[in-house]
C-alpha cells in the first residue's frame, strides 16, 4: 500500500481541506484548490436527503482533487459512512470487467476481432459458433437473460456450462441487448481461458489491476472485509412498489454469500476513491509521471470506439445505449466534459467515468439506491459533472 499511502499523503498536505472536524452531515475528507464548490454539492445531496451514506472522488490531470464521504453507514444512522467504508457499486463493476480484457488484448493474449470459440471452444454450439470477443464486450452476444437460481448464480462453473448450452435470443453481432449479468461470465471467461495461471476472474484482477495500483475493488469480497460493507438501502422512485418489493424482499445483495461470490457484471465492491483512481490510470500517467498508464494510447482508443452502430435500440432496455468494448459511452449524456466519456453506471447512482479530453475521472459510491436509475445519469451527479465541465473550460479556477 505504499505508493497510495504518499500518494494520498501528499494530497493531504498540498490540498485545502474543508471542515474535515464538521459534523454536519458526517462530511469529511479533501479538496485541493478551486475544487472546494465540488463538497458544497455533495453536501447538497445529505440536505436534499438523496443521499444516506455516500462517498466522491475526482482525479484530474494525474492527481486527486477530490475525496470526500458522508451520512451514515445503514439506515440506523448510529454510524458514520467513514474513509474505510466499502460498497456495492453493481454494474459500476463491468467497466473494470472491461479494463481486464482490454489488458489481455493489449498483452496479446485475446483479440477482439477473433471468435469466442478460438479461446473458449465449448461456447461455439447452439447458434453461438460465430459470437466475436466483440460482440460479447458490447452486450451482442444475444444470451441478456439472467432469470436463474441463486444456487447457480453463485456457481461460476455451472454459469458457464449453462451460458455454454444456451440458444442465443438473436443472431450474435446483429443487435444489441444489455446483459445485466451474463456479461461478467462471458467476458471473465474468456480472461480465465488465456490465463497461464488458471487464476480465479477475482484473483487475477487483484493480481493484474488492484493489487499493482494499490486499490481495493473487489470481485469477490474477502470473509475479514465483510464488516466494511455498507448495507443497500432501497428507494422507490418511478417503480411499482410491488414488483420492487418483491424484488427486494430478500435484499440479496446484503448476503454475504453474494458479496464472497464472483459475479463481475454486478457485485463489485469498491470505494469511490479507489474506481476514480482506476479511471485516471487509463488516460494518463499518475502521480507527476511517476506511474505509467495502464493502458496505451492505441489500445485505450480500441477500447473505447463505438461497437454500436447510431440510434440502434438496445433490445433490453428499450433506449438508445452505446457501447464500446465493455465501456459505456456517455458523449450524448454528459456533453460538458468533451469527447470519449467512457465507464460505467450501476443500479441504483454509483459510477465510475473517465473524460480524456479534460484529462479527468470521477467516482460517486452510494449505499442508498433509487432502483429506476439504470444506466442514466443520475441527478445526484448530473449537476456536479455539468459544473465541473464548465470550470475545466476555465483553466484560471484551478
Amino acid at each position: 500500500m505504499y505508493y497510495s499511502n504518499c500518494l494520498w499523503i501528499v494530497f493531504i498536505l498540498h490540498s485545502f481541506v474543508l471542515g474535515i472536524d464538521s459534523n454536519d452531515f458526517n462530511i469529511h475528507g479533501t479538496t485541493s484548490q478551486g475544487w472546494e464548490f465540488v463538497r458544497d454539492l455533495f453536501k447538497d445531496n445529505f440536505v436534499q436527503e438523496r443521499d444516506l451514506g455516500a462517498s466522491m472522488a475526482i482525479y484530474y490531470q494525474g492527481q486527486p482533487v477530490v475525496d470526500l464521504w458522508g451520512g451514515w453507514f445503514d439506515q440506523s444512522r448510529t454510524k458514520p459512512y467513514d474513509h474505510n467504508t466499502l460498497q456495492y457499486v453493481f454494474s459500476t463493476s463491468k467497466g473494470l470487467v472491461a479494463i481486464a480484457v482490454a489488458l489481455c488484448v493489449q498483452r496479446g493474449l485475446l483479440d477482439y476481432s477473433a471468435l469466442v470459440k478460438t479461446y473458449w471452444p465449448e461456447y461455439g454450439q447452439n447458434g453461438k459458433e460465430n459470437t466475436t470477443v466483440a460482440d460479447i464486450l458490447s452486450h451482442r452476444a444475444g444470451l441478456p437473460l439472467d432469470d436463474y437460481p441463486m444456487e447457480r448464480i453463485l456457481n461460476w462453473t455451472a454459469m458457464v456450462h449453462t451460458l455454454e448450452q444456451r440458444e442465443p435470443q438473436w443472431p450474435p453481432g446483429t443487435a444489441h441487448g444489455y446483459h445485466p449479468l451474463t456479461y461478467g461470465w462471458l467476458a471473465g471467461e474468456l480472461v480465465r481461458r488465456v490465463d497461464p495461471k488458471n487464476r480465479t476472474f477475482g484473483q487475477w484482477v487483484r493480481d493484474e489491476i488492484t493489487n499493482p495500483l494499490q486499490i481495493e475493488f473487489y470481485i469477490g469480497l474477502p470473509l475479514e472485509q465483510e464488516y466494511r460493507v455498507s448495507p443497500i438501502e432501497t428507494v422507490l422512485n418511478n417503480v411499482d412498489t410491488n414488483d420492487a418489493n418483491e424484488i427486494f424482499e430478500s435484499n440479496p445483495f446484503n448476503d454475504h454469500r453474494v458479496q464472497r461470490a464472483e459475479i463481475p457484471a454486478a457485485n463489485g465492491i469498491a470505494n469511490a476513491r479507489s474506481i476514480a483512481l482506476l479511471y485516471a490510470s487509463l488516460i494518463g500517467d499518475l502521480d507527476h509521471g511517476k506511474r505509467k498508464q495502464l493502458l496505451s494510447e492505441n489500445m485505450l482508443k480500441r477500447a473505447i470506439k463505438s461497437n454500436t452502430p447510431d440510434n440502434e435500440i438496445d433490445i433490453t432496455l428499450g433506449v438508445h445505449t452505446k457501447f464500446g468494448m465493455g465501456f459505456l459511452l456517455y458523449d450524448d449524456m454528459i456533453t460538458s466534459l468533451g469527447s470519449n466519456v467512457f465507464g460505467h453506471s450501476g443500479l441504483g447512482g454509483s459510477v465510475g467515468l473517465a473524460a480524456p479530453a479534460k484529462n479527468f475521472s470521477f467516482s460517486y459510491v452510494i449505499n442508498r439506491m433509487n432502483i429506476d436509475q439504470q444506466i442514466k445519469i443520475d441527478s445526484r451527479y448530473k449537476t456536479m459533472l455539468d459544473k465541473i465541465g464548465s470550470k475545466l473550460d476555465d483553466r484560471r479556477a484551478f
